[in-house]
């Protein structure tokens, strides 16, 4: 089972202590240091890397965090980007081009749905397919380029993998605008994020 290691009452300790004791409690718990989040829970200090740790322990509770804690919706759309724009980066690394485009757009449907839901929408796969498609077409220069840079060996594969990574991110970062404030990207703002 998934576990998450919480240490309260950090206020108790001075800042120089901090680490000794996380440093102790890791080891009497044989765990890593950075696997102990130290919070203060009466005024909520540490709360957001709580609510990271659990999302990223288990990825299913987002959705509910999402809609529980609104303050920390960002956060946890800002993990479901980061993941999506890694596989993109994996996935693009595939060195022939056009294979990749059917996988790259269901990780951005995914991490749609995945922001959507965090924001307490109900949306589809399809529904997300539509909407990568719509903040792709404002893309699709960088989209083919990244295709056409998968010409160019090991370079261009890394090229290739970098573009759709960014690319992921922008539109995980427009998905959320939308989500959050109903405000779509102008494609001048677009370009310049994936600048």
């Amino acid at each position: 089972k998934p576990f998450i290691v919480v240490l309260n009452k950090t206020d108790l300790i001075s800042r120089k202590d901090l680490q000794a004791v996380l440093a102790s409690a890791a080891q009497n718990l044989g765990l890593e240091p950075d696997q102990i989040v130290p919070i203060v829970a009466k005024d909520g200090k540490n709360l957001g890397k709580v609510l990271l740790a659990i999302a990223a322990t288990e990825p299913g509770m987002v959705a509910a965090l999402g809609q529980a804690l609104p303050e920390y919706r960002w956060q946890l759309a800002w993990q479901s980007i980061v993941r999506a724009a890694s596989i993109s980066a994996a996935i693009a690394l595939v060195p022939l081009p056009v294979i990749d485009f059917i996988p790259l757009v269901a990780a951005q449907s995914i991490m749609m749905v995945s922001i959507a839901r965090i924001y307490n929408y109900e949306i589809t796969p399809q529904r997300a397919s539509e909407l990568v498609a719509t903040f792709g077409m404002g893309l699709l220069g960088r989209t083919l380029f990244q295709q056409f840079s998968k010409f160019g060996g090991l370079p261009g594969w890394l090229l290739s993998a970098a573009i759709a990574s960014s690319t992921t991110i922008v539109l995980g970062y427009a998905g959320v605008r939308w989500f959050e404030k109903g405000e779509k990207l102008s494609s001048e703002k677009k370009k310049k994020l994936t600048r």
